[in-house]
This record gives structure tokens, sequence and C-alpha cells, in this order.
């Protein structure tokens, strides 16, 4: 159990530090390091952006790779990738949506604790 709950503080690692810290990265700054080479291998992050027309909504499109993590770890990285844009964009909303589909993978409850959505059989 120890090395599970370890394994889940690593993935989030990133994320959480830049929450927790005192230096709070700019919403560019998030929407770059989700949008970067790290965040498609590890993660599965096909894309990310802010929305046109709601710019506190922060859109991550995930691919394959992302179903593939086991929901652990997808939880830890939704749940820190919401608690790093709510730090950098006040009442900020986070959108983690199937690329293929557009459909939503992950909701997330008031507080911010991440559920994620269970695969559709086709």
């Amino acid at each position: 159990m120890t090395s599970r709950l370890a394994k889940l503080a690593l993935a989030g690692t990133m994320w959480t530090a830049v929450a927790a810290g005192a230096h709070t990265p700019s919403p560019d700054a998030i929407v770059a390091r989700l949008g970067g080479e790290t965040a498609r291998r590890e993660a599965g992050v096909e894309s990310a952006a802010r929305d046109a027309r709601l710019p506190r909504l922060l859109v991550v499109r995930v691919g394959p790779a992302w179903t593939a993590l086991p929901a652990e770890r997808r939880a830890a990285l939704a749940a820190a990738w919401w608690q790093a844009w709510r730090h950098a964009v006040p009442q900020g909303i986070v959108a983690i949506l199937d690329v293929a589909t557009g459909r939503s993978v992950v909701s997330f409850a008031a507080d911010g604790t991440p559920r994620i959505a269970q695969a559709k059989r086709r």
C-alpha cells in the first residue's frame, strides 16, 4: 500500500509543487506545460488551451495513453491540474475531454475531487 501511495504522490508532484509553492505560474505557463512533450508522454495529453469565449476554462484533451493509465494515477493528475489552475485563475474551471469523442473523462466535485468516468464499451 505504501508503494501505491508513493507512486500516486510522484504522479502529481510537478503539479502539486506548483500549486503549493510560493510562486504561482501564470495560466499561460500551465497551458504550455500541459501542452508539452512531457505531459503527452506521461499523461496522454494531446492538447491544452484556454477557451476563447470563457478564459477561466482550461480544456485538456487526452488520448488513448490517458485511458491506459491506472484510474488512481488519472485521478491524481486531474486533481493536481485542477488545483494548479484554480491557484492561477480565480474560479478556474478544468475540462478533461477525450480527444476522439469530445466527451468528458473526468468530472470534479465542488472541492476539486475528481471523478473518473468509466470507459464506454463500443
